[in-house]
C-alpha cells in the first residue's frame, strides 16, 4: 500500500527530524497531532537529546493527555522489543 503525500508533510517531517527547535504544533482534530508528537518524543529520546525525566508534552484535555501517555508507552515498548539486545537485556547464556 503506497502512502499519499501530504500538503503538510514537510511540516510533519519537520516536526520530527528538528529536534533542535521547539514547536507550537496547532491543528484540527484526527489531524495527526499526537503522533506527531509521539514520533518526536521517541526521536528526542533515540538522539539523546532529552531524558525521560526532563520532558513535557502539553495538551488541553485529560482525554488528550491520556491517549498521548498511552500511545507513548505503546511506542516506547514496541521499540524496546525490536531492539537486538537493548541496554538492560541480558544476553543468553
Amino acid at each position: 500500500m503506497s502512502r499519499v503525500k501530504l500538503k503538510d508533510q514537510a511540516a510533519r517531517d519537520k516536526i520530527k527530524t528538528c529536534l533542535d527547535q521547539s514547536f507550537l504544533v496547532e491543528a484540527g482534530a484526527g489531524s495527526g497531532k499526537t503522533t506527531g508528537l509521539v514520533e518526536r518524543m521517541i526521536a528526542l529520546l533515540a538522539a539523546g537529546k532529552c531524558a525521560p525525566e526532563k520532558m513535557a508534552a502539553v495538551t488541553f484535555t485529560r482525554k488528550a493527555a491520556g491517549e498521548l501517555k498511552e500511545r507513548f508507552q505503546v511506542e516506547l515498548e514496541e521499540r524496546w522489543r525490536k531492539e537486538k539486545r537493548p541496554a538492560g537485556k541480558r544476553a543468553p547464556g
